[in-house]
C-alpha cells in the first residue's frame, strides 16, 4: 500500500493533507478539510480554507465530533456575508461548537459526550487568519524557521505562560495531554484568533493535530517540510510518526502560501457572542 492510500492523502491546488490512525484507536478520531473554491468572487472575499479537528479521547464519538467540526466550519465560513473574514471565521467556529454540542445532547448516556479540538486557517491574497480551540496547531515555516501561530488551550500551556514550566519540561510533562478548551463542551466557546500579513517571499502554512506535534519537534518539522511539495511533505512527516510508533491519530495539512508572513495583530478578543473561556479540564485517552 502506498503512503498516499495508507495516510488518506488528499490534495488541492495549493495544499495537501493526510491522516494516520493511531494503533490504540478503533477509528481515526481526526478529520481535516481542504477547501479551495472555484468561484472567483468567493475566492476574493473568503480565500481558501483549511481545517484540522481532533476528537477528544475519553469522550464518545470523537470521530463524529471532528467530522462535524470540519464540515460546519467550512459551510458556515463560506456562507457568511459580514464582509470581515475574521468575523466570519470566528462565527463559523462558534456554529461548529453549537452543532457538536447539540449532537452530543442527542446521545444521552454516551460517556462524557462529544468534544473536539479545531484549528482553521483562511488564506487570502494579503493575509492568513487562524482560529483555534484546543491544542491542534497552526505554524508558518520558511527560511529554515518555524513559528507557531495558534495558542494551545492546555494545562501545560497554562504552566508555560505563567513561567512554572520550561519548554523542555512541558514537552515531557505527564499532563501534556490535558486540554482546557474544546468544541462541544458547552453551547458557547471562545476561539482564539490571529491574523498574519503578506510580506513577500515563500512560506508554508502547517496545520496539525497533537498526534504530529507530540511526536515530531517543531524544528524537525520545519526541516522536513521546507523544500518539499505539500503532498511529499505530508507523507514524509506521517511516515516518521508511524516509524516512531505514535500512539495517537496524527493529521497534517501543508499549504503552499507562496509568501512570507509576519504577525500583524497578535490576538483578537472573543467576538460573535461567545462566552469567556470555560475552565473545564479533561484528559485525553491515550
Amino acid at each position: 500500500m502506498t503512503d498516499a492510500h495508507r495516510f488518506n492523502i488528499q490534495t488541492g491546488r495549493f495544499a495537501a493533507g493526510g491522516s494516520r490512525q493511531g494503533p490504540k484507536h478503533p477509528e481515526n478520531e481526526d478529520s481535516f478539510r481542504l477547501s479551495e473554491p472555484e468561484g472567483a468572487l468567493l475566492r476574493a472575499s473568503h480565500g481558501n480554507l483549511y481545517v484540522v479537528a481532533d476528537g477528544v479521547g475519553g469522550h464518545s464519538k470523537g470521530e463524529v465530533a471532528s467530522a462535524i467540526a470540519v464540515e460546519i466550519v467550512e459551510q458556515a465560513y463560506f456562507a457568511a456575508q459580514t464582509g470581515s473574514p475574521v468575523t466570519d471565521l470566528i462565527e463559523a467556529v462558534g456554529q461548529a461548537n453549537s452543532r457538536v454540542h447539540e449532537s452530543a445532547a442527542l446521545q444521552p448516556g454516551e460517556g462524557l459526550g462529544m468534544a473536539t479540538t479545531v484549528v482553521a486557517a483562511a488564506v487570502l491574497d494579503d493575509q492568513i487568519i487562524v482560529a483555534n480551540v484546543g491544542d491542534s496547531r497552526a505554524y508558518v515555516v520558511g527560511d529554515g524557521q518555524i513559528r507557531q501561530l495558534s495558542h494551545d488551550h492546555s494545562w501545560v500551556q497554562d504552566q508555560l505562560d505563567s513561567g512554572k514550566l520550561t519548554p523542555e519540561e512541558a514537552r515531557h510533562n505527564p499532563r501534556r495531554n490535558i486540554i482546557t478548551r474544546a468544541l462541544g463542551l458547552d453551547h458557547r466557546v471562545e476561539a482564539e484568533v490571529k491574523t498574519e500579513t503578506d510580506t513577500g517571499g515563500k512560506t508554508r502554512l502547517v496545520l496539525c493535530s497533537d498526534g504530529v506535534h507530540g511526536v515530531v519537534d517543531d524544528d524537525e518539522l520545519a526541516g522536513m517540510i521546507e523544500g518539499l511539495e505539500p503532498q511529499a511533505a505530508v507523507e514524509r512527516v506521517l511516515a516518521l510518526v508511524e516509524e516512531r510508533g505514535g500512539r495517537d491519530d496524527a493529521t497534517l495539512v501543508v499549504v503552499e502560501v507562496g509568501s512570507k508572513v509576519s504577525i500583524e495583530v497578535e490576538e483578537h478578543p472573543a467576538q460573535a457572542d461567545f462566552f469567556p473561556r470555560i475552565f473545564r479540564i479533561f484528559r485525553r485517552r491515550r
